[in-house]
């Protein structure tokens, strides 16, 4: 199926009112012949029958060939409508009512001009023919053609061209509006896809610096202490860093799956969620971590939440692996968090490969926001994170 197919058609939606208008032209044709006293019964009941047939072909041929794109099945209609057009009109002048819709028709369903010129000038022959077989070669005959012929062909033509363009307008404006609904779709597919090889990547690197070089140590350690098997006070040392090392490593690897969806956020706001990571952070190293709520009143945006989360769980890894701090104050406030340490510091300026502030800014970044690193050798750290109000 085609874009033009799969979108949505105006002309669709003033269709039925078409079938309406097509319907009622021949029924108010039969009824002025009706009236016609002067015309003889058996005339009538012709013009009638021809009338039926008119409506059957326009049922048959007519309203399929209005959902096409194709001239022929166009073509087929007209021809069969005009053909029974002269018919009823050879019997009676009335068929002129008809002409309007007739020539309308010939726009809706030919899309040539070619096509449609050569269309209107066949009707003209057939109501020309009729008019002179109705009244003869007199003046009259000009009289009449100009009231009968001209007159509704003219506003057939002004109306049929109209609706002609707006039917393909329409269609070219639902051809647009398939085109650019893929492209969102296309383009929404391949952010999605991006999303998931940068998260991927992300979690590679994450697993390669903590969990991986954990089980790393833990192996040397154990190396190591099969060759003090005889020495049982150094394997007791031996065996406390082995499983240090292993608390240190289900650490993080459990730090790792809360980046994925903190869960603390089920159960309460950012804040409560902060403290409860501060208090682990400080059963599991020592160092005490404090949080400040400047504005309690004012929860972040709930979709900040887990942005916040997480990189208040970066800082905090990086803190313990490589700061080497007393003190963490963790500072909220409704669009900025920044997380405050009291250890050696670097220069944000090198290359810190093992420190994931690259993933970091990342994944602020995705949100609009910014991250900043102020630091210097000695001096603390302190991560900045602002999103957008």
């Amino acid at each position: 199926m085609t874009a033009a197919e799969q979108a949505e058609d105006a002309w669709d939606r003033y269709r039925v009112a078409w079938h309406f208008l097509a319907t009622a032209v021949p029924v108010l044709t039969a009824a002025v012949i009706w009236s016609d006293s002067g015309l003889p019964t058996v005339r009538r009941v012709l013009a009638s029958a021809l009338l039926l047939l008119i409506l059957a072909w326009y049922w048959w041929q007519g309203a399929p060939a209005l959902r096409r794109t194709d001239d022929r099945a166009g073509s087929l209609h007209l021809a069969g409508e005009m053909l029974l057009f002269a018919g009823v009109l050879a019997v009676s002048m009335a068929a002129m009512f008809q002409l309007a819709v007739l020539t309308m028709q010939i726009f809706i369903t030919l899309r040539r001009w070619r096509d449609r010129l050569v269309a209107l000038g066949a009707i003209a022959t057939v109501c020309v023919a009729g008019t002179v077989w109705h009244n003869g070669l007199t003046s009259d005959t000009a009289v009449t053609l100009a009231a009968l012929l001209f007159a509704p062909l003219l506003i057939g033509t002004l109306f049929g061209a109209y609706i002609s363009a707006v039917i393909t307008q329409s269609r070219a404006r639902s051809v647009l509006i398939a085109e650019l609904t893929e492209t969102r779709v296309q383009l929404a597919r391949e952010r999605h896809d991006a999303g998931v090889a940068a998260e991927r990547e992300r979690l590679s690197t994450e697993i390669h610096d903590t969990v991986a070089q954990g089980f790393t140590s833990i192996l040397m350690l154990t190396q190591s202490a099969r060759m003090t098997l005889d020495r049982p006070d150094v394997l007791r040392e031996k065996l406390d860093l082995i499983e240090r090392t292993a608390r240190e490593n289900l650490a993080e690897a459990r730090s790792l799956v809360a980046a994925l969806w903190p869960p603390d956020l089920h159960a309460g706001t950012v804040a409560e969620a902060l403290e409860r990571m501060a208090q682990r952070h400080t059963r599991d190293t020592g160092v005490p971590v404090s949080v400040e709520v400047t504005d309690p009143a004012t929860p972040p945006r709930p979709e900040h939440g887990p942005v916040l989360l997480r990189a208040v769980q970066e800082a905090l890894m990086n803190v313990r692996r490589h700061a080497n701090a007393a003190t963490v104050r963790i500072v909220l406030t409704p669009h900025t968090m920044r997380v405050i340490d009291d250890g050696r510091g670097f220069d944000p300026e090198q290359d810190h490969a093992g420190y994931g502030l690259p993933g970091l800014r990342s994944r602020v970044s995705g949100f609009g926001g910014s991250c900043t690193i102020e630091s210097a050798p000695g001096a603390g750290t302190t991560v900045r994170v602002v999103l957008p109000a």
